[in-house]
């Protein structure tokens, strides 16, 4: 896997000519206080936590913390998406940002491998990395192994009778937007109205995020989560679409949490396999492996095109 390498460069401030080196997986704070993950005590202007940059899969995000305000390139940025040549300002200090292992953009610039993140890092991963990335278990690694390609792996977890973690694996590698559409279609399909009133709430607004995907939405999502107790095949749904935002912390925090990347993808399973089990009956065939085979079809037709799930996409179609 191509990882991104982070170099922020002092070139203005009382620290000028001091190099920060931040790997892929790290979220880091950066500020005044000795308890921030890079301190800069010789600012005086600068707050004790000022900003925090994440660079995990692929992509390196800055955000500002507190009420300190925090310039790219000279404009305000409570969020913002770092490219390699980048200038970052935290009171006296300006940070020139510097890439690598990242693709050049249509507009010359260098930006990271992020359309989808999380499913370009998963395309860039052997299976076996694969399997340790997602902390599988149970026969996973062993599987992994001598598994071919990512089909075969999960065809492997699922004859192991493993259907939760090759659904967890197969919604990783498409990526949030397009699990969490996965899981509502396949909901939808299964359960066909037969929710209770707050499941069915919950799949409706995970939906509703996948037609328009943003911040909003995805808070939306978390209140109709708690409203399903945090479960059930809407409330895993919702669960998902919160855990595809950016911030786990209340919505007032000054200081944003970003969640721990694969989350989604095990609510979305969650989903899935509440999903495969429904309706079981003892009629001598197998249900679950009859459904775990039309849910990986779906996925693939979802990943190929061939099954248009977004409406906007459906609106350029025609």
């Amino acid at each position: 896997m191509l990882a991104v390498r982070v170099r922020l460069e002092i070139i203005e401030g009382p620290e000028l000519g001091r190099r920060v080196h931040l790997q892929e997986g790290l979220v880091a704070r950066f500020g005044q206080t000795e308890w921030a993950d890079f301190c800069f005590a010789a600012d005086p202007t600068m707050a004790d936590f000022h900003f925090m940059v994440d660079c995990r899969l692929q992509r390196c995000i800055l955000y500002a913390l507190g009420t300190a305000e925090t310039f790219v390139n000279s404009k305000p940025a409570a969020r913002q998406d770092l490219i390699d040549g980048d200038r970052v300002r935290a009171g006296q200090t300006e940070f020139l940002v510097r890439l690598e292992g990242a693709m050049a953009g249509a507009e010359g610039g260098l930006r990271p491998l992020y359309k989808d993140a999380v499913a370009t890092a998963a395309a860039a991963m052997t299976v076996s990395a694969l399997c340790g990335y997602l902390k599988l278990g149970n026969r996973a690694p062993e599987i992994a192994k001598t598994a071919s390609s990512l089909a075969d792996f999960c065809s492997g977890l699922a004859a192991s009778g493993d259907y939760m973690q090759a659904f967890q694996t197969r919604a990783f590698t498409l990526g949030k937007r397009a699990a969490v559409a996965w899981g509502c279609h396949e909901v939808g399909t299964i359960y066909a109205g037969q929710m209770e009133a707050a499941q069915a709430n919950a799949w409706r607004v995970a939906g509703a995020w996948v037609q328009s995907p943003d911040q909003a939405g995805c808070r939306r999502a978390e209140a109709a989560a708690i409203q399903a107790d945090r479960g059930g095949p809407g409330g895993w749904l919702a669960m998902a679409t919160f855990w595809c935002g950016e911030s786990l912390a209340p919505a007032t925090s000054p200081e944003p949490v970003p969640p721990e990347m694969t989350l989604f993808s095990r609510a979305v399973a969650g989903a899935l396999m509440l999903s495969v089990r429904h309706g079981d009956v003892d009629d001598g065939t197998d249900q679950a492996a009859l459904r775990f085979q039309a849910f990986m079809r779906d996925a693939d037709a979802l990943e190929s095109g061939e099954l248009v799930l977004f409406e906007s996409e459906r609106g350029a179609e025609r």
